[in-house]
């Protein structure tokens, strides 16, 4: 698949959504800061970038999300007959979904504000909605309007709970949702490894998943209070946290572009 979309949609996503980002910061569209994203350690800055390393940290998403886009425009990895290598629908939206996730979490680390808030955990919302759909879509043969529809469908359960105080193992409803349906992507997955006979290099599912649990480990040990927490170091975990993400979802990337379908 060569096709130019694949990255001027990503590209379009940064331009835009940076944009609006600095528009916001600069006149305070988002309103006074609330304190939101004190748990992850740094302490607040003069200026406008309130957390500036867990903001900037950020870019690696951005990065991942252009790079990821570069490639499938210009057909590596078309050899593999796959949805993400095939299809210009899904290569754009999944290079475009990881770079909104670069703007989205400084939107809040950058103003600790609720808006802030909303829009980051809207961005690991739809990452996850579409690891979700995109592995039952592969499973179930969704047509691509199909796919769209769940995708929604888990976007709203996510929103709709948001602000319930529900949780289970983690500490807040975002946190646990998310790792819900991580799991459920796994469990998925599983079943189109073993049910649709669907081959990939596995490798980088494991290297994926064990960058994903080392992220998180040094993300709980970063928090405000935790012992690598230093508010004022520019060094920040949860800015590790960040580009092991990133580095994470490249992984997943190449998991996905090597499919062969049954």
């Amino acid at each position: 698949m060569k096709h130019r979309a694949v990255f001027l949609f990503p590209v379009a996503t940064t331009i835009l959504t940076l944009a609006l980002l600095a528009l916001a910061v600069i006149n305070g569209w988002f309103g006074e800061p609330t304190g939101v994203g004190s748990c992850f350690c740094e302490a607040n800055r003069p200026g406008l970038i309130k957390q500036p390393v867990n903001t900037f940290s950020n870019v690696g998403f951005i990065l991942t999300g252009l790079y990821i886009g570069w490639v499938l425009a210009h057909g590596k990895y078309a050899e593999n007959k796959n949805s993400l290598t095939q299809n210009p629908f899904y290569a754009a939206f999944f290079a475009s979904l990881i770079v909104y996730l670069g703007p989205g979490s400084m939107a809040m680390h950058a103003t600790t504000t609720a808006i802030g808030g909303f829009l980051d955990m809207l961005s690991m919302y739809l990452i996850a909605a579409f690891m979700v759909a995109y592995s039952a879509g592969r499973l179930f043969k969704l047509k691509p309007w199909q796919f769209t529809g769940l995708f929604i469908a888990v976007i709203i359960v996510c929103l709709v709970g948001n602000a319930q105080t529900f949780h289970f193992i983690f500490d807040f409803f975002g946190n646990t949702v998310f790792a819900f349906l991580v799991g459920l992507t796994v469990i998925f997955e599983t079943l189109n490894l073993f049910v649709r006979k669907m081959r990939h290099e596995s490798h980088w599912a494991f290297l994926s998943f064990g960058v994903l649990v080392l992220a998180f480990v040094i993300w709980n040990l970063s928090k405000t209070g935790a012992p690598l927490c230093d508010p004022h170091s520019w060094i920040q975990g949860h800015a590790i946290w960040h580009l092991l993400d990133a580095v994470s979802l490249y992984f997943l990337f190449r998991y996905y572009a090597s499919e062969q379908a049954e």
